[in-house]
């Protein structure tokens, strides 16, 4: 026999009556799926293995506790020193944004390790993850430009090397932000700007061909000088028509005499 003798619905809820339980069906089932999207947000979506790429394709090895980029128009060069960690973290812009990872330890050595995107709140990262506790360096590729931006982790030196025969820093050309703890030369000839430590601060540079300073000059140099014909052209225009004027009213005066 039926403990109820019938029930009734009221906002989603199922009541029976000669009982005080209540099945909220339609909470239940948002709460539900409000718990899987937890899961899926906090967890993140994970991509297939990125495949590594040749080592011989970047400028290894780097230097301890710093990061460096190799600037080009087409493409970026990054290398990162690792030290004693099981995995690694690097955000991305997106997926096409991350080519060509490897990892080498001090010796040079392919490090063991399994790439990966991790796309965690709308962001994606680039996971490295080793086989065991990894120290030495790891190296991917990004879209290059002539517009670079970065965000440095604290305590950690930045080097950004330019490309042959490029500078920045130039007024109207380019600009270095903020300003470097030093800018030298490579041996390759290359313009490197150093930051020891900008304290979390973006470190921003817009590069430019070393040719376009000369051809500037020229420019401005023309600029000059067409300006300089202009007003001398003018000058004589205007004293021309004041002549001119002053011949015409002469015979103006003549006449009525």
């Amino acid at each position: 026999m039926n403990k109820y003798k019938y029930f009734y619905i009221v906002n989603q809820r199922i009541i029976f009556k000669d009982s005080f339980d209540v099945v909220q069906t339609g909470v239940l089932m948002k709460s539900i799926f409000i718990l899987i999207l937890l899961i899926v947000i906090f967890q993140g979506c994970i991509s297939p293995a990125v495949k590594t790429g040749d080592p011989l394709h970047y400028e290894l090895p780097g230097l301890n506790n710093t990061t460096i980029f190799y600037l080009n128009v087409s493409t970026t060069q990054v290398i990162e020193h690792i030290d004693d960690q099981i995995s690694f973290d690097y955000q991305i812009e997106n997926i096409g944004a991350f080519t060509d990872p490897v990892a080498v330890d001090y010796s040079g050595n392919n490090a063991s390790v399994n790439i990966s995107i991790v796309s965690i709140l709308g962001r994606n990262f680039a996971h490295f993850n080793f086989s065991s506790n990894f120290s030495g360096f790891v190296a991917y590729s990004r879209p290059g430009g002539q517009d670079f931006s970065y965000v440095p982790p604290m305590n950690r030196t930045t080097r950004v090397v330019l490309p042959e025969n490029f500078t920045a820093g130039t007024m109207f050309l380019g600009y270095i932000q903020p300003e470097p703890d030093n800018i030298s030369q490579d041996t390759s000839g290359r313009e490197v700007l150093i930051w020891n430590n900008a304290s979390l601060e973006k470190i921003r540079v817009k590069y430019h061909h070393k040719d376009m300073t000369e051809l500037l000059a020229y420019f401005i140099g023309l600029l000059l000088l067409s300006t300089m014909l202009v007003w001398i052209y003018y000058k004589y225009s205007i004293s021309a028509i004041q002549k001119k004027r002053k011949i015409l009213e002469k015979d103006i005066r003549k006449g009525k005499s």
